[in-house]
């Protein structure tokens, strides 16, 4: 699938690849706005929004959503120094993810962060000793896996799976919340998975998630503060198109909430990073070989699996879509030919698509890929074949808000326990 650049499109995106280099991830800011307001205008009232930086953690974007009123939620000390550092108060960030270390928990507690997502029982037990080591009070929504099937295309719950405390699990193991005195159990947390297919589905998850927290709350003889109910607002990626109707979710939104009874006084969360920032940006990259062999057509870019979709050659990104642009001359195509669009590197699995229909492109011309604001750059192979990641660039209509590129290459590394011993020799 193709589409084509405006000229306006197409002579700016010119301008910023003269100025900042091939390839160029693009990210417009009042597309972020956009999609951050329709959002917010669908959920329940007093509903929370929480923005995951896992789909894009470029602070250019976490600093225009912590501006908006979202939260955040991250799984990594990278995420949560970029949350902190635009912006985001501690209190509203939310600590997530499986695996997290007894040295992430301790760090986000020092740096004031206390509000976790629990996922096993293990996990509980060390944000636990950790925040009565601190001297804090963690507050901790348990991440619950339910005995329902999965509704989502990616799921991460309702399957066997390293994602939170299996249902049953928890109501049978519900004595062992009580003996924790460094945790306050706030409430629950249940993410279905990612892209759900359409409003549909996106309703049945968010229906299913509020019945298991009716059921905990009654088998925990607990209040629950809150329920988490994940996200999973579905948008195209890397091909063109647009999301769902967000306007058609509020009403039905409204009425599952209104229908609680066991939890009609806990606060809603939602959660989201693909709905909020995937139609923000765009990789631009150019033409660099047009041949053929064997009968086939093959344009080279100077941009691969290495800055979007790495995990393609496990077959987990589809093929893209891609729009064309070539400056100085009209956008609209003459005929069209069916060519296959790969990149530089030296591999076979760098192929952004087969038998696509494109223009006849040359050496020299742009094309994009839209639709990446979301799991683009951070979702790929950067380190693979040692190529520099792309420049970043945000804006808001047209006017250049920020640059900025990944670090790449290797630095010298100094254990903690190396670096101290060093500083005490160097007082002495």
């Amino acid at each position: 699938m193709s589409t084509f650049a405006s000229a306006r499109e197409a002579a700016r995106a010119a301008a910023w690849l003269e100025t900042y280099g091939s390839p160029l991830y693009v990210y417009d800011l009042g597309e972020v706005e956009l999609r951050a307001r329709e959002l917010l205008a669908v959920l329940p009232a007093g509903s929370r929004l929480l923005f995951s930086l896992k789909a894009n953690p470029l602070p250019a974007i976490a600093a225009r959503l912590c501006q908006l009123g979202c939260d955040a939620e991250v799984s990594s000390p990278g995420e949560l120094a970029v949350a902190l550092s635009v912006g985001f108060p501690a209190e509203r960030v939310l600590y997530t993810g499986p695996g997290k270390s007894a040295e992430e928990v301790h760090r986000a507690l020092g740096a004031g962060v206390t509000g976790f997502s629990a996922e096993s029982w293990l996990d509980l037990e060390r944000i636990d000793r950790a925040a009565r080591a601190a001297r804090v009070r963690a507050r901790v929504l348990l991440r619950v896996n339910p005995n329902a099937p999965p509704v989502a295309r990616l799921a991460m719950s309702g399957v066997s799976s390293q994602f939170g405390f299996d249902e049953t699990e928890l109501v049978e193991g519900r004595a062992r919340l009580a003996s924790l005195d460094g945790v306050e159990l706030m409430g629950l947390h249940i993410y279905q998975g990612t892209q759900l297919a359409d409003a549909q589905a996106l309703l049945a998850a968010v229906q299913q998630a509020l019945e298991v927290g009716e059921a905990l709350c009654g088998a925990l003889e607990m209040p629950f503060q809150v329920v988490d109910v994940g996200g999973g607002f579905p948008w195209p990626f890397a091909t063109p198109g647009v999301g769902l109707e967000a306007a058609a979710l509020q009403g039905p939104l409204a009425l599952l909430a209104a229908r609680r009874q066991r939890t009609a006084s806990s606060a809603l969360w939602f959660e989201s990073g693909r709905w909020l920032c995937a139609s923000s940006g765009a990789l631009w990259t150019t033409v660099v070989d047009v041949k053929r062999s064997k009968g086939k057509q093959y344009v080279v870019l100077d941009s691969g699996i290495h800055h979007l979709g790495g995990m393609s050659g496990l077959g987990r990104v589809p093929l893209v879509g891609m729009g064309v642009a070539r400056a100085g001359a009209e956008t609209e195509p003459g005929a069209l030919e069916e060519v296959n669009v790969v990149g530089p590197l030296c591999t076979p699995l760098d192929c952004f698509a087969r038998n696509l229909k494109l223009p006849s492109l040359r050496p020299g011309d742009h094309v994009f890929i839209p639709n990446v604001g979301a799991y683009g750059l951070t979702a790929s192979l950067t380190g693979f074949l040692s190529r520099p990641p792309p420049v970043e660039v945000a804006h808001r209509d047209g006017v250049v808000l920020s640059v900025s590129r990944l670090r790449w290459g290797h630095e010298s590394y100094e254990p903690p326990a190396t670096a101290r011993l060093r500083s005490k020799q160097e007082a002495r």
